[in-house]
């Protein structure tokens, strides 16, 4: 049974002393026995175990139990034992009447002789020839005229079959000697001193519990630790591991279930604060002290945050440690730090908290371990410890945990006491919380402009503060506060200037739109050289801006809506390899430090980077994760950016239910800006896929109005004008067309390949088959340098179309089958399936011949997977050799061995696949 282990568990050999002390005691006379040993040891179990004993070989037993809150009540203990004795009415009336006029008489001083003689009367009038057993517990704590009184009584017993048993733990070194210290060198003492339990201890205990003799001894080395031999931690754990009632699991069984995790409960709390609680209040004094430092101290440090004497810390400890609180320093299980501050007032922790900051600081601790204490006391408004936070805070920055960052600069803020000092923690809490979850940077904006008005603000806090009003759907007011930044400007390094600048584009990105009207009928690229005049900056520069906020960029102090809008730049300036570089250079510090708002970001960019690339399955994936890891709500004004990335992927994939679902969410007003025309111009790409050419016409004629009017039209930010284009090809207007793809020509930088070699594709649609022929090779030859996968297959199907109404079936089915292979590699579905529809002649042999032309590329040697991979884009052999800087010879050479290898006969029936790679690695 479990209450038998309780007793019994490395405890015989002293119960078997006490009984053997109870048997001799009837020929030899009294016998005093002192069991000793640190709190939760056992010492009440084994006095009850051997009173039960006594009680069942016919002694009288009587018992006493001794409290720290009852030590000043003279007599007390007294009463107990004769509590424990049957007396008729009379006798209790004279024990009454005995001890009341002792206490009357004198409270200091011992009781008389005759008193002493009249009370061990009584005992042996009830004794009645039996053996006597005092069992008195926690004798440390009885008062000191009733432990005097006992000690007469037992020299008048001293030929009696008495047993005293006193159970006793004496914490302190310089309490006085044991009232018993006359008694220890006596051959009737025995000295019984309990230790924690051992490891082959624990491991029989847990045999109590039915565990089975294999379990038991895995589980024992946890129960060992958390409990540190503690017969009454052991319990409680025992208690919550294996509730009475549970069934246990089958001993050593195959299969049985295992519950090696410990999971203390309820029982154990109460074990640990019963030892912290019911002792010595020094020990529950130390304990708090080193759990406000929050790890192992040396005594010193105890010593001065406590105001104690080294030598009582000292002791208290090695109690702590001999209860099993303590192991090496620190608590042997969590529950106990949390046991040793509960119940104290907030008051009274925040005090306990700001002593043990300060000592910590004082001593040189790290700047976490301090801050850790000043938020849990509040905080202290002393320069020393706003310093410390901040530090704290970087330090957490650099591990990766941005929440304790934001706790930290939280506090030194309220801590601050200097206007400046407050207005930079502002600020890069701002930054902080902005890693995490944007919309928190709301509550800041506030406090933000009150410093900006007050002047305390800086200048990389006014960009904060403005692009984070921007980021909100604010961006006039976000103009307003930029325009205040002043002389400050010309104070920023190269960094800050470029970081100003994409600032200043990012604000004409999320403005709202208004139609500015064009009277004097002013192009697009007049009004682009007339603003980038204004301000004397043109898209180079930006560029160069980028790469500067890029290079010198670390996320926990960079400005986020600075760095969204240098990567932007470079994808919107066709430099997508750059900001692909880039995303995959930033992307591991974010995910680092769990900066959820930085991957989110990073993945809408990568989003916009494979969409240009006509990479459909990694714009999806991208834009996906973007939208998971921070939900549009937290988006603010640049939510038209992703949800507009993932309408075009999942509209060419084929996926129309859900690009429907997205085109429905209707963007807020103040966020109908330029992300949002991108939303726009998706939703008409959406419409011209299921064929709802009106709808579409609308979209892009409004996206187009207003980016004609301002200074975000070009070719290159939003093809609106070849989707439109398709638009009235849907709707057989092919001089509108015709009309709008020429603008677009005369708009398109000569080295966009993509926007060129698409509308070179569209335009083709208007023109007679002679014509269409000559435009779709121009536009393939294009857009095979581009790297646009989707462009390329789209080209490639509408070339294979041309070749089929020629009846040239052998060019026919080459282009339709690099069309189908590209497209199914960039998951354009429904182009894929309309392909493999169209060329039906070609299914049977076309098995057989895709598994001949499979790409063996594992067979070509780098050099010759990058000479065929430009042959394949269409490359000459001179161009090839400048590209890589080689002969034309060596080209030569290693395109012979391409053919041999790929078993293909010219530069035309190289597999689609090497196109893909080319476009991957250059």
């Amino acid at each position: 049974m479990k209450g038998d282990s309780v007793i019994w568990v490395e405890r015989h050999a002293e119960l078997q002393i006490l009984k053997r002390m109870l048997d001799e005691c009837m020929m030899t006379g009294r016998k005093v026995a002192l069991v000793a040993g640190p709190g939760g040891m056992g010492k009440t179990t084994l006095l009850t175990g051997f009173s039960g004993y006594a009680k069942a070989v016919g002694a009288l037993v009587l018992s006493a139990s001794a409290a720290r809150s009852e030590q000043v009540n003279d007599l007390g203990v007294l009463r107990q034992v004769f509590r424990s004795v049957e007396l008729s009415a009379e006798e209790k009336e004279r024990l009454e009447f005995i001890l009341t006029c002792q206490e009357v008489e004198s409270r200091d001083s011992a009781l008389s002789t005759c008193v002493v003689d009249e009370l061990t009367d009584i005992l042996l009038e009830a004794a009645d020839s039996r053996p006597l057993v005092l069992a008195l517990d926690d004798m440390q704590y009885a008062d000191s005229v009733s432990l005097q009184a006992l000690l007469l009584m037992l020299r008048r017993l001293a030929s009696k079959p008495v047993v005293a048993v006193f159970a006793e733990w004496r914490i302190f070194n310089s309490a006085g000697p044991g009232i018993l210290s006359e008694c220890i060198k006596q051959p009737y003492f025995c000295y019984l001193n309990l230790s924690p339990l051992s490891l082959a201890g624990v491991t029989d205990w847990l045999r109590h519990q039915r565990l089975g003799d294999t379990r038991a001894e895995r589980l024992a080395p946890s129960f060992l630790a958390a409990t540190g031999g503690s017969p009454l931690l052991l319990q409680a754990l025992c208690q919550d591991q294996f509730p009475r009632g549970a069934e246990p699991a089958s001993p050593d069984a195959e299969g049985a279930p295992v519950e090696d995790e410990l999971s203390p409960g309820a029982h154990f709390q109460v074990a640990i604060e019963a030892c912290l609680h019911r002792w010595d209040p020094r020990l529950l004094d130390v304990a708090r002290g080193l759990a406000a430092l929050g790890g192992p101290a040396s005594v010193a440090v105890l010593a001065r945050l406590l105001e104690s004497e080294r030598r009582t810390v000292v002791q208290t400890l090695s109690a702590l440690t001999d209860t099993g609180l303590l192991r090496s320093g620190w608590f042997c299980h969590p529950a106990v730090q949390g046991a040793a501050l509960r119940g104290l007032g907030e008051d009274a922790l925040g005090v306990l908290y700001e002593r043990t900051a300060l000592q910590l600081h004082h001593d040189g601790a790290l700047p976490s371990k301090i801050a850790d204490r000043l938020v849990a006391a509040g905080g202290i408004p002393q320069k020393w410890s706003v310093g410390v936070l901040r530090d704290a805070a970087r330090q957490a920055m650099r591990e990766g945990d941005p929440c304790r960052a934001a706790e930290f600069l939280e506090v030194a803020r309220e801590a601050c006491t200097d206007a400046r000092e407050r207005a930079e923690v502002l600020g890069s809490l701002a930054r902080v919380l902005w890693l995490v979850k944007p919309s928190a940077v709301n509550s800041l904006l506030a406090p933000l402009r009150s410093a900006l008005d007050d002047g305390s603000l800086g200048g990389r806090g006014i960009l904060l503060l403005s692009s984070s009003l921007a980021w909100q759907g604010g961006a006039e007011e976000a103009t307003a506060v930029l325009e205040r930044i002043g002389t400050q400007e010309r104070e920023f390094d190269l960094t800050g200037a470029a970081e100003v600048m994409l600032v200043r584009q990012w604000l004409r990105w999320v403005s709202p739109l208004k139609d500015k009207g064009r009277a004097d009928g002013t192009t697009w690229a007049e009004c682009a050289r007339e603003e980038g005049a204004v301000e004397g900056k043109s898209w180079s520069d930006l560029v160069k801006s980028a790469e500067q906020v890029l290079q010198s960029c670390r996320l926990a102090d960079a400005l986020p809506v600075a760095v969204l809008s240098a990567l932007l730049v470079l994808a919107y300036g066709n430099r997508l390899d750059d900001a692909q570089r880039w995303c995959a250079t930033l992307r591991p510090e974010a995910e680092e430090h769990r900066a959820v708002a930085w991957v989110a970001l990073l993945a809408a960019v990568e989003g916009v980077v494979a969409l240009r690339r006509g990479d459909l399955i990694d714009a999806e994936r991208h834009t996906r994760r973007a939208l998971a890891v921070m939900p549009p709500h937290n988006w603010g004004a640049a939510v038209g950016l992703p949800l507009s990335c993932l309408v075009h992927a999942t509209t060419a994939m084929g996926k129309t239910s859900e690009a429907e679902a997205l085109v429905k969410e209707a963007l807020p007003e103040a966020h109908q800006n330029a992300f949002w025309l991108h939303f726009l111009h998706a939703r008409g790409r959406f419409y011209i896929a299921i064929d709802r050419p009106y709808a579409a016409l609308a979209d892009l004629q409004e996206c187009g109005t207003h980016l004609v009017n301002s200074h975000l039209d070009g070719p290159n930010f939003i093809p609106w004008r070849s989707d439109l284009a398709e638009a009235w090809l849907l709707l057989q207007e092919p001089h509108s067309a015709r009309a709008a793809l020429e603008e677009q020509l005369l708009l398109v930088n000569v080295e966009d390949d993509r926007v060129h070699g698409s509308s070179l594709r569209i335009m083709a649609a208007t023109l007679d088959l002679p014509g269409r022929a000559a435009m779709l090779r121009d536009a393939v030859n294009v857009l095979f340098k581009s790297g646009d996968q989707l462009e390329l297959a789209l080209a490639l199907a509408d070339t294979s179309d041309v070749e089929l109404e020629y009846g040239r079936f052998a060019e026919f089915r080459l282009s339709a089958h690099q069309a189908k292979r590209i497209a199914k590699f960039c998951g354009a579905e429904p182009l894929y399936w309309r392909l493999q529809k169209t060329d039906g002649a070609e299914q049977q042999e076309d098995a057989p011949a895709a598994q001949q032309n499979t790409p063996g590329f594992t067979e070509l040697s780098e050099a010759e997977r990058k000479v065929a991979a430009l042959a394949a884009q269409g490359r000459s052999n001179r161009d090839i050799s400048r590209t890589l800087f080689i002969t034309v010879s060596t080209v030569e050479q290693h395109l012979t061995k391409v053919y041999r290898k790929l078993r293909v006969s010219s530069r035309s029936s190289l597999p689609a696949e090497l196109y893909l790679v080319g476009s991957a690695e250059h």
